[in-house]
């Protein structure tokens, strides 16, 4: 179970941009709901949607910080049609907004 509750989360992670539901997810790994929900608490200590979204955001923070792409490039690339949607969700997660973050990585790296 656990290789395969692995596995579902490298899914997710390639498929941000266009994250999978949980629907399909059982679909196509053959995995109860309830399995899905169970396994994914256990293993990463979220539920699938908070998953997704702090994937959405690591990935994104990864990008401020290693490419000079346009925030709203950067927050479609993860799967965030709106930018002040995405500006929120990261701010509530680093305690900064995009822009700042991106501002004190640069700091850090001089």
């Amino acid at each position: 179970m656990s290789f395969k509750i692995f596995k579902i989360g490298e899914h997710i992670r390639k498929n941000l941009q266009n994250p999978p539901t949980k629907e399909m997810i059982c679909e196509k790994f053959r995995i109860s709901d309830y399995s899905l929900r169970k396994g994914f608490k256990e293993h990463f200590g979220l539920n699938v949607g908070e998953y997704i979204r702090s994937q959405k955001i690591k990935t994104a923070a990864r990008l401020l910080n290693d490419s000079d792409h346009l925030i709203s490039t950067i927050a479609e690339c993860v799967g965030f049609r709106n930018q002040s949607r995405f500006a929120e969700a990261f701010k509530s997660h680093y305690g900064l907004n995009p822009h700042l973050f991106r501002q004190v990585c640069k700091q850090e790296a001089a």
